[in-house]
């Protein structure tokens, strides 16, 4: 994308930010579907940086004697749940954690993982054997779906979560969400090993009594704490 294309697209994101903005405050009407562009705001992390605030995003690391690495690069209010569930996981394991927190339009801060390249990130990354990386994406069902290039063990992962009352499956190749790029930040770790778990609007609402970006970290739920303890179990059991 030329600079010239660039800065168009972020002139219509910031109309429609702003146009939302004046729909919720006239009308107090707040979907709860999340908005998704065709393409990201940002070509990679460098670009945001020099275009946001260092006020409108935090970046949170946690090294632990663990070869895995949780990475929730669109957390906060990007892909809202994602960042209580990496900080809960970071009591054992190592995570990073990149999180939005604008008052609105955090999606303008999602770069996707194949661009994201914080160094934090990708130093992390490199260190460790395993990634699992969370995700979130639109739908009003409570679904999860697995993907990664550790095929088997998304398998099992997938069956563990059935077994534990959610509803999951390990998807294709060359499902939209399969997450088997080579450039993907989850991908570039020792063994090139990955999973990852893409959770379901409607099951990131259920984890908490107060689906905002204020009201979840203190509102985690039993649905909350039961896939939390999945994850570990799945872990103990296949790493």
């Amino acid at each position: 994308m030329s600079n010239k294309e660039m800065i168009n697209t972020r002139s219509t994101i910031k109309l429609f930010c702003f146009l939302f903005g004046l729909l919720v405050y006239l009308t107090g009407f707040f979907p709860t579907m999340v908005y998704a562009f065709s393409t990201d705001m940002y070509c990679n992390f460098e670009d945001l940086k020099a275009h946001e605030s260092p006020d409108h995003y935090n970046i949170y690391t946690r090294s632990a004697d663990s070869n895995i690495l949780f990475l929730a690069p669109h957390g906060g209010g990007i892909e809202g749940g994602t960042s209580e569930l990496a900080r809960e996981l970071s009591k054992t394991y190592s995570v990073f954690l990149f999180e939005g927190l604008k008052n609105d339009c955090n999606e303008n801060l999602h770069v996707t993982s194949e661009n994201f390249d914080e160094p934090a990130a990708v130093k992390m990354a490199a260190k460790h054997d395993n990634v699992i990386s969370l995700h979130g994406y639109a739908d009003a069902k409570q679904h999860i779906l697995i993907g990664g290039t550790d095929e088997k063990r998304a398998v099992k992962l997938a069956e563990l979560f059935n077994k534990s009352g959610f509803s999951a499956e390990a998807i294709s190749r060359n499902h939209r969400f399969g997450g088997r790029e080579e450039d993907s930040i989850a991908n570039r770790n020792k063994s090139g090993k990955s999973i990852q778990i893409e959770i379901s609007l409607a099951l990131r609402e259920s984890m908490f009594d107060h689906f905002t970006l204020d009201g979840r970290e203190h509102s985690k739920n039993k649905t909350f704490y039961q896939f939390t303890e999945s994850l570990s179990d799945f872990i103990a059991e296949n790493y």
